[in-house]
């Protein structure tokens, strides 16, 4: 039985007139045994949620591509093995990825939000399919060769729902509607492809700002694939019964989209067709997150137990993980293997382990640079909390599993300290995301390159964008299009980062050489 009133104490903070907050669904054997709303919709009119409020559920659409993929290699009309230049022939032949790829995450493509933020787009301006489209097509390389290692890429995804459309002659959203949708009766759930549709019991989502105020943040989004899906948790009853009592697709076909998939190289991943197979206190699960702009969502089914909770939030400070596995604390309380909740991190540290002490906490802070791709992170100590500060200033506070293994907070990933080789190895979804070595602060070349050689103005064909490079006051400034001016941190003599949005500048002859979280090695060249 669902204990409501313990499930309600987790958002008894969130469930105000003044707050946004959540929709919760708890699906047992199918079946809804617990659905409600807390805090509000909308804060302009008053709007509350509840189950039937519909929510941008953001990543939690892989999972409806991936499958609407897998329904047509069932039938043939396409094959999982089959390059996505098939049937986007716009595609430069140096983007020979597949769709079994693409659905894995071992692509190599660069990742379409950073590729758009580089090229000058801001969070408000509209985005298309045929924008990511055009800047997929303008790539001459990948980030590391296809099938070769995981990275969390959203391209492809959209990259397969203009596919489908192509095979079939039908959006991914009809598609999915007569594929997915309408066969479990999902009448509250579909592709958003068109930004300006009037949705009745729509959330808007929200995020804070300083002073603890808050703004809208919505996503100005009208392409779907890897995102764009709407929908509720009542709706998303009927998903989670088809795992258990399949209507569309067979049982066979529902085990393959939390099969683990072998790279090229040998390396195993756990990420199936839009979910992470994992586990949690000794039980195996099934699970994704999602957030874009001020949403929040995360999907946690338990196979064995026959239980699904999805906890649907519009505000960013929410974190659903940590809420759907407390959840889940109390749904199957006596029933868990082990009491370590040690993964996820927020569920509290494991039975018997021992914080490190204060001096093991401060030797893990500092810079810290990934080998591949050059890319920095710095960890300090604020108080008692370990912090890790990342790409575009996103920080995460980080709890110890024990002495060398760190949990982030709020996602699936962990650092690991390796004694050894004094490295930090970083982990995502349970596959290696960076391998750092620590970072030597200021200027170690003795006879570093003076700046003044640096300044000129800089263009890349992939992005077709101009960047502006400046000597200002003795610290080199970056100025991109719609951009605020950025000033660079130097990590070496060539090598500059930019610590508010998060990438790595290494000077080279006759141009520049730009990184980012999930855009490797992107070439400019220097005109005149």
């Amino acid at each position: 039985m669902v204990n409501s009133d313990r499930i309600d104490r987790l958002f008894e903070t969130l469930n105000r007139r003044d707050s946004p907050g959540c929709a919760v669904g708890i699906y047992q054997n199918g079946e809804i045994v617990h659905s409600r709303g807390y805090g509000q919709a909308n804060l302009e009119h008053g709007a509350p949620i509840t189950p039937e409020t519909v929510f941008h559920v953001a990543s939690l659409s892989k999972q409806f591509t991936a499958f609407s993929v897998g329904l047509l290699a069932r039938t043939r009309a396409i094959s999982l093995d089959s390059p996505l230049r098939t049937y986007i022939p716009e595609l430069p032949s140096a983007l020979p990825v597949t769709f079994r790829q693409v659905i894995h995450h071992v692509s190599g493509l660069r990742d379409q939000w950073d590729l758009l933020r580089l090229a000058g787009w801001r969070h408000a301006d509209l985005k298309t399919d045929d924008d990511i489209l055009g800047l997929a097509a303008r790539q001459t390389a990948l980030n590391f060769p296809s099938g070769s290692r995981f990275q969390y890429i959203n391209t492809g995804y959209t990259l397969m729902g203009i596919a489908i459309a192509r095979v079939t002659g039908m959006s991914l959203r009809q598609f999915a509607a007569r594929n997915i949708f309408e066969p479990l009766g999902m009448k509250q759930t579909w592709f958003h492809d068109d930004y300006n549709e009037i949705v009745n019991g729509r959330a808007e989502a929200y995020s804070a700002v300083e002073g603890d105020a808050l703004k809208r943040n919505m996503p100005a989004y009208q392409t779907v694939g890897p995102t764009g899906l709407f929908s509720t948790v009542s709706d998303f009853a009927r998903w989670d019964s088809n795992f258990l009592s399949p209507v569309v697709g067979d049982e066979e076909f529902i085990r393959s989209l939390t099969a683990p998939v072998t790279f090229e190289s040998g390396h195993v991943s756990n990420y199936g067709f839009g979910l992470i197979a994992n586990n949690y206190r000794g039980l195996v699960t099934a699970e994704h997150a999602g957030g874009d702009a001020g949403f929040r969502s995360f999907y946690l089914r338990f196979p064995a137990e026959r239980l699904g909770i999805a906890v649907f939030c519009n505000f960013s400070e929410i974190k659903p993980a940590e809420l759907a596995r407390n959840i889940a604390d109390i749904c199957l309380e006596g029933k868990f293997q082990s009491d370590d909740r040690n993964l996820p991190a927020w569920a509290g540290r494991g039975a018997g382990v021992t914080a490190p002490d204060r001096r093991t906490l401060e030797d893990r802070c500092g810079t810290w640079r990934d080998s591949i791709t050059g890319m920095t992170c710095r960890i300090e100590m604020r108080g008692a909390r370990m912090i890790l500060i990342g790409t575009a200033a996103t920080e995460y506070e980080l709890i110890p599993a024990d002495a060398a293994r760190f949990q982030f907070t709020g996602i699936d990933a962990e650092c690991v300290f390796v004694a050894e080789s004094g490295r930090m190895i970083i982990r995502y979804a349970g596959q290696q995301a960076a391998d750092c070595e620590r970072a030597e602060e200021g200027t170690p070349d003795p006879n570093p390159v003076p700046l003044s050689e640096y300044p000129g103005t800089y263009y890349s064909g992939e992005l077709d964008v101009r960047y502006r490079v400046d000597l200002v006051n003795d610290r080199l400034t970056l100025q991109r299009p719609k951009h605020p001016l950025e000033t660079l941190d130097r990590l070496s003599s060539d090598e500059f980062s930019s610590s508010r949005e998060g990438f790595h500048i290494r000077f080279v002859k006759d141009g520049l050489v730009l990184t980012a979280e999930r855009v490797w090695n992107l070439a400019f060249d220097r005109v005149a």
